[in-house]
């Protein structure tokens, strides 16, 4: 196995070049340069390029690895595959909302083990290696453990494009957002897993997402003393549930109750 410190350097690196090509172009994307890929599910040059620079880079590195981007596709041959997001938060960028990063996870046989998630906007870098801790520009952070629910701060998710009848999603927020102190919905689902790593949200629950959104992002929160479910692994259109135990037993479990053939309770596991 390649030594860890090589791998995060690469990562880190892959993500600050995608993330400059984001810096270069916020607020300077026009509609004529959007395209429609699926019904609301929009990509730019932005997008494109900030991939291409990051998947040179890599496979420059390890030219026998796999490189997965969600505009590019890729093969997931390799015992090392990397999943990139060059632009986590689309439509937040083209917006002008200034929630969106790029994500660069790494799966070693099937295993993730490596994140790093950089917020161009606010110049934060995040990243964790298995068994290493999770930063936040070189300081070490971690989730906040609370006891009570009502104190917990969540984010939401789920895509404009969703799959499943829209009903289920409003009931599971309701029944989260009676319980706890507040919610929120981003929009870019690996940021929200690095604000959860350091604690500003005590709890996730999104929706129909893909490696790409989740693998970085999923390693910095476990790192970080997080718990993390994902309800098909890394594969498409797989949720998410993450938190400190007390947001994250409670969450899977509305979830469970509102989705209950595909799910397990968090209780007693």
């Amino acid at each position: 196995m390649i030594k860890s410190d090589k791998l995060l350097r690469i990562a880190k690196e892959s993500a600050l070049l995608g993330g400059l090509v984001l810096k270069e172009n916020f607020l300077k994307v026009s509609t004529d340069k959007i395209e429609e890929k699926a019904e609301k599910d929009f990509v730019s040059y932005v997008d494109r390029l900030s991939e291409e620079r990051i998947k040179e880079h890599i496979l420059k590195n390890f030219p026998d690895h796999s490189v997965v981007g969600e505009e590019s596709g890729g093969s997931q041959e390799s015992d090392y595959v990397w999943y990139v997001d060059p632009l986590d938060g689309t439509k937040n960028y083209i917006a002008g909302f200034p929630i969106f990063g790029v994500s660069v996870g790494l799966v070693y046989k099937g295993q993730p083990i490596l994140g790093c998630v950089y917020l161009p906007y606010f110049d934060n870098l995040y990243w964790a290696c298995k068994g290493e801790g999770a930063y936040k520009n070189g300081k070490r952070i971690q989730v906040k453990q609370k006891e009570n629910l009502k104190h917990c701060f969540v984010a939401y998710g789920f895509p404009s494009r969703a799959k499943r009848n829209l009903s289920i999603y409003w009931e599971i927020f309701r029944d989260i957002f009676d319980k706890v102190s507040a919610m929120r919905r981003p929009g870019a689902a690996a940021v929200d897993l690095c604000l959860l790593a350091e604690g500003v949200f005590d709890g996730l629950a999104e929706f129909e997402l893909n490696p790409w959104d989740v693998c970085a992002g999923m390693v910095i929160v476990q790192e970080a003393g997080g718990e993390v479910w994902l309800s098909k692994g890394l594969a498409l259109r797989t949720d998410i549930v993450a938190g400190n135990k007390t947001a994250f037993s409670y969450i899977k479990d509305v979830i469970y109750l509102k989705l209950g053939e595909d799910y397990e309770p968090a209780r007693g596991s």
